[in-house]
């Protein structure tokens, strides 16, 4: 049964939701405006994944100062902010401008994901944890799919700069909704780490979250709007009509946030049932069936089916593992969460430098099915069956 969620989770939701639009923008958007402003591919590839870099070290601040000042301010400081860098993304064309708001929108992200998450996992029942962080990842997602599929259309429409002040504007929002919610960690940075029953390897739990973030988040949304410009070119025939890349790409990477926001909450009921030694093997083998379909055939179709498949795995995926974290303490899910953003971080930056060098587009594919396939290793490694766990510990 699927279960409301908590005040908390809603408020707490709707200002990450709020938060997203202007950084979601930029993976669907600057793979297409890159050279209009005079970047080269591997500066791209930098910008998408400074953000990511930046969190190994910011990730670990936040859990520290969470635990020992008002959770709620830090979290209205870090919208505030991260709200104002959408403004910086439209004004200037500069790379090392560029790059030092893409390392404060890291520094924000770690504070606004660490704050809400924790307080989510805080406030919900251990039984049915999976299923709370799918309503916190549903609802925070909605401006995911602002940024990217909105983000696109209004590419195609205004531009590039006034997309961006658009989404500042709404990114500001956010700041009542963190004040309103009232979140406290004091306390929660002493957690320690712990085995769970389900015989989960802090290990193994590292390196699923590495494979998770380095495919999806790192690779796969970096180089898609650019992978689609080579298949098809500047525009493509959707169902009789002439739409440009940009909406075509802001419409398949947009899928993923649906797909988290009807789905997430869904997926993670279903996991918390079947046990995560069935669920999370079961999504990271769809995922590399899908990966490798991606770059097999060409087929508009059949590539659009793949990645919704993709998506819907690896919002399973996310959904459940960082609930797991969540749930063994704060200390814990800052060092899923570095994992994570140390796999998104490298995504980009390998895509788009094998580009340059290679000029191999599809690459993407392929190392995210080798990725997915070391993400299945760890995950058969981590979650076992009960009864092999206690034969296990006999």
């Amino acid at each position: 049964m699927i279960k409301k969620p908590s005040r908390t989770t809603v408020f707490l939701a709707t200002g990450t939701a709020l938060s997203l639009p202007g950084d979601q923008a930029l993976y669907a958007l600057l793979p297409l405006y890159f050279q209009e402003i005079g970047l080269l591919p591997f500066q791209v590839g930098i910008l998408l994944s400074a953000n990511r870099w930046i969190r190994l070290f910011t990730n670990h601040l936040a859990e520290r100062l969470t635990g020992q000042y008002p959770a709620h301010l830090m979290l209205a400081g870090s919208l505030a902010l991260g709200g104002l860098l959408s403004a910086v993304y439209a004004a200037s064309s500069s790379f090392f401008i560029l790059l030092a708001a893409r390392c404060l929108w890291g520094l924000c992200w770690s504070f606004i994901r660490h704050i809400s998450v924790m307080g989510v996992a805080l406030t919900s029942d251990p039984l049915d944890r999976g299923q709370m962080m799918g309503h916190y990842n549903g609802i925070s997602r909605l401006g995911s799919v602002t940024g990217i599929v909105l983000g696109g259309i209004l590419f195609d429409v205004i531009g590039f700069t006034y997309t961006m002040v658009v989404f500042c504007v709404a990114s500001l929002l956010a700041i009542p909704f963190a004040l309103s919610s009232g979140i406290q960690l004091v306390g929660t940075h002493n957690t320690k780490w712990e085995t769970n029953k389900t015989g989960l390897g802090h290990h193994s739990l590292l390196t699923c979250g590495f494979c998770i973030g380095r495919v999806g988040p790192g690779l796969l949304m970096s180089t898609l709007g650019f992978i689609l410009l080579s298949r098809y070119g500047q525009q493509v025939d959707l169902f009789g009509l002439l739409v440009g890349i940009a909406t075509l790409n802001g419409l398949l990477l947009g899928c993923r946030w649906v797909l988290d926001t009807l789905g997430a909450p869904i997926y993670g009921a279903l996991i918390d049932r079947a046990g995560l030694y069935i669920g999370a093997p079961l999504c990271f083998i769809v995922g590399i069936m899908a990966m490798l379909l991606l770059a097999l055939d060409d087929d508009l179709a059949i590539l659009s089916a793949s990645i919704i498949v993709f998506f819907v795995c690896g919002t399973a995926l996310s959904t459940v593992i960082s609930a797991e974290a969540s749930h063994q303490g704060s200390r814990v899910f800052a060092r899923y969460a570095t994992a994570t953003d140390l796999g998104a971080a490298f995504g980009p930056v390998i895509g788009w430098t094998a580009y340059e060098f290679l000029d191999i587009p599809d690459l993407a594919f392929i190392l995210g099915a080798l990725l997915y396939t070391i993400g299945l290793l760890a995950a058969l490694i981590a979650f076992r069956p009960p009864s092999t766990l206690e034969a296990h510990q006999e």
